[in-house]
C-alpha cells in the first residue's frame, strides 16, 4: 500500500513538472523593443493609419495629376517636406522646380503631413492657394513617420496620377537635373522600372543612441535588401498598385526607403536599379558637374540658388 502510495505521489510530481514545461512552450513571453521604441509597435498596422479605403487628403493640387486641359504627364516629382520647410520649397519652385513651367510633360509636388501648430497649417494653406502644388494627408508630420509619407505618396499616385509615365520621390535638401532625368527616361526608361542610388549590404544599426537603430524583434537578419536611397528615386506607374498593396500587407518598417524599394520591393521580386547620376550624399559644388548629374544631397538654400544660378550661365564652360 505504501508502494502505491509513494509511486502515485511520484506520478503527480511528474505530471506537474512536465504541465510546467508544457505552459513554458505555449506561453513564451512577448518579445517587444525597448519602451523609447514603443511607438514602432503602435503603428505596425500601416492600414490603420493609411486608411486605403478613405479619403485623406486635406489639401490637393486643384487640376490633380494631368494638367488643365487634361494631358498626361511623363514624369511626377513628389518632394517629401517639412511642414515648416517654407523656405526650401519656395527656392526650389524658383531654382530647378523652374523646369516643369517651361515643360508640360513634366510635374512637381510636395507631400507634407498636418501638424498641430495653427500658425503654421494656416501658412500651409496659404502656400497651397498661391501655388496649388501641395499634397497634404492626414498624418502626423515627423521624422518617425517617413514610412508613412511615402505610403501616402504611393496612395496619391495609385488614386489619382496613374495616367503618369514616371514618378519621382525626392527630398526638400535634394538638387535634381529634370533635364538629365527625363532625357536618360526617354532613352532607356522601362516598365517596371525602380531606378537610383543602389545601396547593397547594408547592415542594421543596432547602437540604441543612432537615429538609425532597429531592434531585433524588427529585423531579425544581420543585412537589408538591396534597397535605393530614399534621397530620390524613380519607379514606373505599372508598379504603383502591386507596390502600395504591398507596403499595407507588410508590417511597419520606419526607415522609408528600406521599406519601400528594399523590403516591398524584394517581395514582389522587382529589380531595383543603379544609375551613378543619383547619389545621396552632398556633391561638390561645381557647375560642371551639376550639369551632368541626376541628384545631389544635403543643399542649402544657399547652395541651390548659387548652382542653379551657375549651371543656367551659358558663358561658364566646362
Amino acid at each position: 500500500m505504501k508502494m502505491l502510495r509513494n509511486g502515485f505521489l511520484w506520478a503527480l510530481c511528474f505530471l506537474a513538472i512536465w504541465g510546467i514545461a508544457l505552459l513554458g512552450l505555449f506561453h513564451q513571453p512577448a518579445v517587444h523593443p525597448p519602451s523609447d521604441m514603443a511607438w514602432m509597435w503602435a503603428q505596425k498596422d500601416l492600414r490603420k493609419l493609411v486608411i486605403p479605403n478613405n479619403k485623406t487628403l486635406l489639401l490637393s493640387p486643384s487640376a490633380g495629376c494631368n494638367d488643365v486641359e487634361g494631358r498626361k504627364p511623363f514624369l511626377v516629382i513628389i518632394v517629401c517636406s517639412a511642414i515648416p520647410n517654407f523656405v526650401a520649397r519656395h527656392t526650389i519652385r524658383n531654382t530647378w522646380g523652374q523646369f516643369v513651367k517651361i515643360n508640360n510633360n513634366v510635374k512637381m509636388y510636395f507631400m507634407i503631413g498636418k501638424t498641430d501648430d495653427v500658425n503654421l497649417t494656416s501658412r500651409v494653406l496659404k502656400e497651397s492657394e498661391l501655388y496649388s502644388d501641395i499634397i497634404q494627408e492626414d498624418f502626423v508630420d515627423s521624422y518617425n513617420n517617413l514610412t508613412i509619407k511615402s505610403v501616402m505618396l504611393l496612395k496619391w499616385v495609385n488614386n489619382t496620377c496613374l495616367d503618369a509615365s514616371y514618378i519621382m520621390k525626392t527630398d526638400d535638401d535634394m538638387f535634381v537635373n529634370i533635364f538629365n532625368l527625363i532625357n536618360y527616361l526617354k532613352k532607356k526608361g522601362h516598365t517596371k522600372l525602380l531606378l537610383g542610388c543602389l545601396i547593397s549590404g547594408a547592415v542594421p544599426v543596432r547602437d540604441k543612441h543612432s537615429k538609425w537603430y532597429i531592434p531585433d524583434s524588427f529585423f531579425t537578419a544581420n543585412v537589408y535588401p538591396d534597397y535605393l536611397s530614399g534621397t530620390g528615386y524613380v519607379f514606373s506607374t505599372d508598379i504603383v498598385p502591386s507596390l502600395y498593396q504591398t507596403a499595407l500587407d507588410m508590417p511597419f518598417f520606419y526607415l522609408e526607403d528600406v521599406f519601400i524599394t528594399g523590403i516591398c520591393a524584394s517581395k514582389l521580386k522587382l529589380s531595383r536599379e543603379n544609375h551613378d547620376g543619383f547619389k545621396f550624399y552632398k556633391r561638390k559644388n561645381n557647375p560642371c558637374i551639376f550639369r551632368k548629374i541626376i541628384t545631389s544631397h544635403k543643399m542649402s538654400v544657399k547652395d541651390l540658388r548659387s548652382m542653379w544660378s551657375s549651371i543656367q550661365n551659358k558663358t561658364y564652360k566646362c
